[in-house]
C-alpha cells in the first residue's frame, strides 16, 4: 500500500513519456486518415492502418489518466469544475475554431471557383459543432472536420469528470477494484450499443460518441488511481508495458472490442508513468519528444482540413492524388511541419490569453494540464 509521503512524491512527477506518446498517436491517426479519406476501400482498408481507430480510444485513456493526475493526485484544494472546464476550453477551442474556419474557407473558395464539394455541409451542423454537439447524436452529418467528433466525445468525459474525481476519492484504497469497475463500465456500454442498435462501440462517433469517450476516459482515470499501487519493479514495469501494447495491438487488429483496448491502454499508461517516476523515463520523455508531443493536438485537429485543401488544390492544377504508403507519409509530414509554427504562434498564445482572462475573472490560478 502506498504511504502518504510516497503518494505526495508521485503526484509531483510530470509524466513526459505520456506527452511524447501523444505525438505517435496523433501521427498514426493522421496517417490512417489519408487512406480513409481518399481510398477507403483500398489502401485505407488495410488492417494495419485501420488500427488507427483504436488510437482514439488510447487518447481517451491517456486523457483520463493525465487529467486525474493533475486534478486529483496533484491538487491540495477541492476540485473546482468551472476552473477545470475553463482550462479545457482554453486548451481545445482556439485550434478547434481554426479547423472549422479552414473548412469554411475551403467551401467559400470552392463555390467561387465553381467547384462545390460533393458532400453536404449543413449550416445547422456547423452551429452544433461550435458547441461540441457532434458526438451527442444531434448532427445530420460529420462533414465539418470529421475527426473532431473525438474532441466532442471527450467533452462527454469532461462533463462526467466530477464523477471520476468522486470515484477516485472513494476508491483510493481499492484501486484495482476501481479499474475493474471502469473496464466493466466500458464492457456494459459496448453491450448496450450492440444490443440496442447493433452498433460496434469502436464505430460510435457522432452517435453515442460522447458515451464512448466518457466511459473510456474513466478507464484512464481509474488507471491513475491504480498507478499509485502499481510497483512491479523495473523488469515487471517493462513487462507490463509490453503486455499493454500487445493487448491493444492484437485487439485492434482483430476488433475484439473497446474494453480490451481500455485494459491495454491502462497498462501502457501506468507502465510509462512508472518508468518516468522511478527509472529515468523512456525515449518518449526526451526533449525532442516533448516538443513533438506539444504539437499533437494541432496535428490531430488540423490534419483532415489540410488534407482536403491540399488534395482538392492539386486537382485544380490537374494532379490526381493517389493514396499509398509514400503519399500518406508525405501528407503526414506536411501536417507535422506546419504544426510547430502554428503551435508556437497561435495555439500556445491563445491558450495563455484565455487562461489569463479566466484567472483574472476568478482571482486565482488554475491547474495546467497538457491534454
Amino acid at each position: 500500500m502506498t504511504t502518504p509521503s510516497e503518494a505526495v512524491a508521485a503526484s509531483r512527477v510530470v509524466f513526459g513519456s505520456l506527452n511524447g506518446l501523444r505525438f505517435f498517436l496523433a501521427i498514426w491517426i493522421a496517417y490512417f486518415h489519408v487512406g480513409h479519406m481518399f481510398d477507403e476501400h483500398g489502401f485505407g482498408d488495410l488492417p494495419l492502418l485501420r488500427m488507427g481507430i483504436a488510437r482514439v480510444d488510447m487518447f481517451f485513456v491517456l486523457s483520463g489518466f493525465v487529467l486525474t493526475h493533475v486534478y486529483w493526485a496533484r491538487r491540495t484544494k477541492p476540485f473546482d469544475f468551472p476552473d477545470f472546464m475553463a482550462a479545457r476550453i482554453a486548451r481545445i477551442y482556439p485550434m478547434y475554431l481554426i479547423a472549422l474556419a479552414l473548412i469554411g474557407t475551403y467551401l467559400i473558395l470552392g463555390i467561387a471557383l465553381g467547384k462545390s464539394p460533393e458532400a453536404s455541409y449543413p449550416v445547422s451542423d456547423l452551429i452544433k459543432c461550435l458547441f461540441f454537439l457532434q458526438a451527442f447524436g444531434l448532427t445530420e452529418t460529420n462533414a465539418w472536420n470529421f475527426p473532431a467528433w473525438a474532441v466532442a466525445a471527450e467533452m462527454g468525459g469532461y462533463v462526467a469528470f466530477p464523477v471520476f474525481i468522486f470515484a477516485a476519492n472513494r476508491m483510493r484504497q481499492h484501486p484495482w477494484i476501481l479499474l475493474g469497475i471502469a473496464i466493466g463500465i466500458v464492457a456494459a456500454v459496448q453491450a448496450f450499443l450492440w444490443n440496442a442498435f447493433h452498433m460496434h462501440m469502436n464505430l460510435a462517433t457522432t452517435d453515442w460518441g460522447a458515451l464512448r469517450g466518457a466511459s473510456v476516459m474513466f478507464c484512464g482515470s481509474a488507471a491513475r488511481v491504480a498507478y499509485d499501487a502499481y510497483k512491479p519493479g523495473k523488469a515487471g514495469t517493462y513487462a507490463g508495458l509490453a503486455a499493454g501494447i500487445g493487448i491493444a495491438v492484437i485487439t485492434a487488429l482483430n476488433q475484439w472490442g473497446v474494453p480490451l483496448i481500455g485494459l491495454g491502454a491502462a497498462l501502457m499508461m501506468m507502465s510509462l508513468a512508472r518508468l518516468d517516476a522511478d527509472y529515468g523515463g523512456t525515449f518518449l520523455s526526451r526533449p525532442l519528444m516533448q516538443t513533438l508531443g506539444n504539437w499533437s493536438y494541432v496535428i490531430f485537429i488540423l490534419h483532415a482540413p489540410v488534407y482536403t485543401i491540399l488534395v482538392h488544390g492539386m486537382s485544380l492544377v490537374g494532379i490526381d492524388f493517389v493514396a499509398n504508403a509514400w503519399t500518406s507519409l508525405g501528407m503526414t509530414a506536411i501536417v507535422v511541419a506546419i504544426s510547430g509554427p502554428i503551435f508556437n504562434l497561435i495555439e500556445r498564445p491563445a491558450r495563455a490569453r484565455i487562461r489569463q482572462a479566466w484567472e483574472n475573472f476568478r482571482g486565482h490560478r488554475i491547474a495546467k494540464a497538457g491534454l
